[in-house]
C-alpha cells in the first residue's frame, strides 16, 4: 500500500509540474518574439580546452561563422595544459585573428578566469571545445540585453549527431531541457547558465569575482550567484548550440555524477535561495527539483523490488507445471492489457502524451529540424531508470565523501 501511494504521488507530481510549466509557457508566448538589438556591443567568446583535438576545429569554425560584426567580436582560446594536439590545432587559427593562450592544467574555471583578465568585451561568453554554435545564435541573443537587469542570456542546447542509442536518449532529454529553461525564464528561475554559449555582462564578473575554482559545476554556481544578487537570467529559445553527448555508459555516468554532485554542493552553498524571498525559484523550482529526484528514486526501487518479487512468484508457479508455457499463453487474451482499465495506466499514457507535446513544442519554437519519434520512444523506455540510477550513485558519492573528478 505504501509503495502504491509513492508511485501515484510520483505520477501526480510529474503531471502537475508538467502541466504547470506548459501553462506558463503558453501564457507567455509573447516572450518568444524576436528581440532587435539596440546596439551591437563588443563580445568576447572564450573557448577553454583540455585534450579536445577531435572537436576544437569545428568549435572555432562555428564561432568564425557567426553573423556578427567582425570588428565587434574576439575569440580567445585557452589551452589548459592539454597533452594531445589541441594547442597545435588552436594555434592554426591565430592567422584568423583568434587569440590563443596556453597555461598549466588547473581546471576549466582557471582557464576562464585567465581569459577574463585578457579580454575587452562588454559581453562575454564561453563555448566548450566540444560544442558548435549556429551562425545566427549570437545576434538573436544580443537583443535581450536591451534590459539592463538581464545579466545573462542562455541558448538552446541540443545534442550533436545522435549516432548511438544513448545519444538518442540524451537528444530528447536536452530538448525537454530547452522547454523547461524557457519556462523557468518566464518564472525568473533559471538556475543553470550552461557552459555552451551562455552570454554574460562582463561587469558581473568584475564586481562579484570570476568563476569559482574547484567547483564541479561552475555554470550552476554563477547562475545561483546572479539569483542571490537579484539579477535576471533570460533564455533565447531559437539560439541553437549543439554539444557532443557521451556515447558510452561509463562516460555518461561520469558526466552525470559530476553534474549531480556539483548541483548538491552548490545548493547547499546557496540554501538561502529557498523560501519566499526569491519567489518562484525558492518556492517552486528548486524544491520541485528535489521532490522529483526523491520520487524518481522511490519509483526506481519500487520497480526493482516489484520485478524481483514477480519474477520469483512466476518461477515458483511455472516450476509447478514443469515450465510448460504453451497452455498459459493460449489462455491469455491478446488485448487484455488494453481492455483492463487501470488508473495508473491511464495516467502513464497521459504523461506520455504530455512529454511528447513538450518535445514537439520545443521542436517548433527552437526551429529543430531533425526527427524525434524513435528517440522519444527510447527516452520513455529507459531515461527514468538512468536518471534515478545517476542520482543514487551521486548521493552515494556525496554521503561517503568520495572524490568526484571531471
Amino acid at each position: 500500500m505504501l509503495w502504491t501511494f509513492f508511485v501515484y504521488t510520483a505520477v501526480y507530481f510529474g503531471l502537475f509540474t508538467g502541466i504547470f510549466f506548459l501553462f506558463t509557457f503558453f501564457e507567455n508566448l509573447n516572450g518568444l518574439r524576436p528581440r532587435t538589438a539596440k546596439k551591437t556591443p563588443f563580445v568576447s567568446i572564450i573557448v577553454p580546452a583540455y585534450n579536445e583535438e577531435t572537436t576544437i576545429k569545428g568549435t572555432v569554425y562555428s564561432l568564425l561563422n557567426l553573423k556578427y560584426p567582425k570588428d565587434k567580436i574576439e575569440i580567445v582560446i585557452v589551452d589548459d595544459g592539454s597533452t594531445d594536439n589541441t594547442l597545435k590545432i588552436a594555434k592554426e587559427f591565430e592567422k584568423k585573428r583568434v587569440k590563443v593562450y596556453a597555461k598549466e592544467n588547473g581546471g576549466k574555471a582557471t582557464a576562464l578566469n585567465f581569459a577574463l583578465k585578457n579580454i575587452k568585451g562588454e559581453l562575454v561568453g564561453c563555448l566548450d571545445a566540444d560544442s558548435f554554435v549556429k551562425s545566427d545564435a549570437l545576434m538573436k541573443m544580443i537583443g535581450y540585453f536591451n534590459d539592463e537587469q538581464i545579466m545573462a542570456v542562455t541558448p538552446s542546447i541540443k545534442i550533436w549527431k545522435d549516432n548511438v542509442l544513448l545519444q538518442k536518449m540524451q537528444k530528447i532529454e536536452y530538448m525537454m531541457g530547452v522547454f523547461l529553461r524557457k519556462s523557468f525564464a518566464y518564472l525568473d528561475s533559471i538556475h543553470v547558465t550552461p557552459g555552451p554559449f551562455t552570454i554574460y555582462r562582463k561587469k558581473f564578473f568584475d564586481k562579484y569575482g570570476g568563476y569559482e575554482v574547484g567547483n564541479l559545476t561552475e555554470d550552476i554556481e554563477v547562475a545561483l550567484r546572479m539569483q542571490r544578487h537579484g539579477y535576471r537570467i533570460e533564455n533565447c529559445m531559437d539560439a541553437n548550440v549543439y554539444t557532443v553527448g557521451p556515447s558510452t555508459f561509463n562516460s555518461l555516468l561520469k558526466q552525470r555524477r559530476r553534474w549531480y554532485v556539483g548541483f548538491i554542493n552548490n545548493i547547499f552553498n546557496y540554501k538561502d535561495l529557498f523560501g519566499f524571498k526569491h519567489g518562484n525559484l525558492g518556492l517552486l523550482v528548486l524544491p520541485s527539483a528535489f521532490v522529483s529526484v526523491g520520487l524518481s528514486i522511490i519509483l526506481f526501487f519500487y520497480t526493482f523490488v516489484n520485478f524481483i518479487s514477480r519474477s520469483f512468484d512466476n518461477f515458483i508457479n511455472f516450476s509447478v507445471i514443469g515450465f510448460d508455457f504453451l497452455p498459459y499463453l493460449n489462455n491469455q487474451p491478446f488485448d487484455s492489457f488494453f481492455l483492463t482499465i487501470n488508473p495508473l495506466r491511464v495516467l502513464a499514457l497521459f504523461s506520455l502524451f504530455l512529454g511528447l507535446f513538450m518535445v514537439l513544442i520545443t521542436k517548433k519554437y527552437s526551429k529543430e529540424e531533425s526527427k524525434v519519434g524513435v528517440s522519444y520512444a527510447l527516452y520513455l523506455s529507459i531515461y527514468w531508470l538512468f536518471f534515478a540510477f545517476w542520482w543514487i550513485v551521486s548521493i552515494g558519492y556525496k554521503v561517503f565523501k568520495r572524490r568526484v573528478v571531471w
